[in-house]
């Protein structure tokens, strides 16, 4: 994490908090996915949220494997915290397509980049060797859909 300093190991992060956050990260994921194959108008977005649902209900079936082969608990239901919950809600009330496209698009880069930030901190970090196995898989895929997204007009 940033403000550690070099050479210094910081401490491992607590596996059901990684593994609540990746869960919740994920199911945000599918929810907007869902909302904007509803609502967004541009025609790539669209297929961006086909390939965000498709993406992170695997990764979240893979992370559920993972989390139970780890000895870690992990709640099954689709609750999203207070800041997942609020950008959402954020994201429900933009009814105009082209403003919807914009805020979700950008909504979407935020998210990748703190999910990048989280499984990267773990599989370098975490004590648990399925979940820093999910971690290794998963970072793959999360650059890809930023690269989509950075490549989108």
């Amino acid at each position: 994490p940033s403000g550690t300093a070099a050479g210094v190991r910081a401490a491992p992060l607590p596996e059901r908090e990684f593994v609540t956050a990746a869960a919740i990260a994920n199911r945000y994921e599918i929810q907007t996915a869902e909302l904007a194959l509803a609502r967004a108008g541009n025609s790539e977005l669209k297929q961006f949220a086909r390939t965000m649902l498709s993406d992170h209900k695997t990764a979240l079936e893979e992370l559920q494997a993972a989390a139970k082969e780890a000895d870690v608990a992990l709640s099954t239901e689709s609750a999203l915290d207070q800041t997942h919950a609020t950008r959402l809600a954020s994201l429900e009330s933009r009814t105009n397509p082209a403003e919807f496209d914009q805020a979700y698009r950008t909504d979407q880069i935020q998210a990748h980049q703190q999910t990048l930030t989280l499984l990267e901190t773990y599989q370098r970090i975490g004590a648990k060797e399925p979940l820093r196995v999910w971690a290794a898989k998963t970072l793959p895929v999360v650059r890809k859909h930023l690269e989509m997204l950075n490549a989108m007009k």
